[in-house]
């Protein structure tokens, strides 16, 4: 593949993220999670794929807003929650995606 081929290939894919961010396109995979430090905050959470963190797993590691730290990260199951944990994580989002 040419230099020029996957420049384009780089340049359509970075901008197909732009406007998926824009549109808010990314919000169905927000999810409540919890830092190792226990804020609670919330980010996108996709299955299989890491957009702002490293997979490990069932955890991540990614910056934590709340504390300004990275840590590991682990995704709070919503259904067991309680309200005021819910509460608390929706308060507070990570970087969206541009």
């Amino acid at each position: 593949m040419s230099a020029r081929r996957r420049f384009t290939l780089w340049l359509v894919l970075v901008a197909g993220v732009v406007i998926a961010g824009r549109l808010n396109m990314f919000r169905r995979f927000d999810r409540p999670v919890r830092c190792s430090d226990g804020h609670l905050f919330t980010t996108i959470w996709i299955p299989g794929a890491s957009l702002k963190a490293v997979r490990l797993g069932r955890r991540r590691v990614q910056r934590c807003p709340v504390g300004g730290h990275w840590t590991m990260v682990t995704s709070i199951d919503s259904q067991n929650a309680c309200a005021a944990d819910l509460e608390v994580a929706a308060s507070t989002h990570d970087l969206k995606v541009p």
